[in-house]
C-alpha cells in the first residue's frame, strides 16, 4: 500500500503523544462526522495527487497542522488521544478513505492510467484554493 495518510497518521501519534491503540471501539461519531471525514477523505486525495504527479508535493507542515486540528475536534467529541491514533492507524478505515479518494478524483478527471491527469487535478484544487488545494504546492 502506499502511504495513504501516513503524514497525517504521524501528527496524530505526536498530538496523542503515542499511546497503544485501543481494541475495539466505537467510531460511529467519527464515521458520522462531515469535518472529519471531509477532511480525512482530502487528506487521503492530497497524498494520492502527491504520489502520482511529480511537479505536485504536500505541503507537509499544513498537513500537520490540519492534523492537529482534526484531532482536538475529535477529542471534543468525546474520543480520547488513543482512540484518536486507532481509528487514523485502521487499516479498514485507511483502504476506506483510499477508496473514497480515488472515485472522487476520477470524479474531478484523473486517470490511474495517466500520472499527468493527477497534476491536473492538482493544480486546479490549488488554483481553486480549496482546501484540498491548500495541502498541495507546485505545479
Amino acid at each position: 500500500m502506499r502511504k495513504p495518510l501516513k503524514l497525517l497518521a504521524g501528527a496524530v501519534v505526536l498530538a496523542a503523544m503515542a499511546g497503544t491503540a485501543l481494541a475495539a471501539t466505537d467510531y460511529s461519531k467519527m464515521r458520522a462526522d462531515k469535518r472529519v471525514q471531509s477532511e480525512l477523505l482530502a487528506a487521503s486525495m492530497a497524498y494520492l495527487i502527491d504520489d502520482e504527479c511529480a511537479s505536485i508535493r504536500l505541503r507537509r507542515f499544513k498537513v500537520v497542522t490540519y492534523a492537529l486540528s482534526l484531532s482536538s475536534y475529535a477529542k471534543s467529541l468525546g474520543y480520547t488521544s488513543k482512540e484518536v491514533e486507532a481509528y487514523i492507524n485502521d487499516k479498514d478505515e485507511q483502504a476506506r478513505f483510499r477508496e473514497m479518494a480515488e472515485a472522487r478524483l476520477i470524479e474531478k478527471g484523473a486517470d490511474p492510467d495517466q500520472p499527468e491527469s493527477y497534476c491536473v487535478v492538482g493544480r486546479a484544487e490549488i488554483e481553486k484554493r480549496t482546501y484540498l488545494g491548500s495541502m498541495l504546492k507546485g505545479g
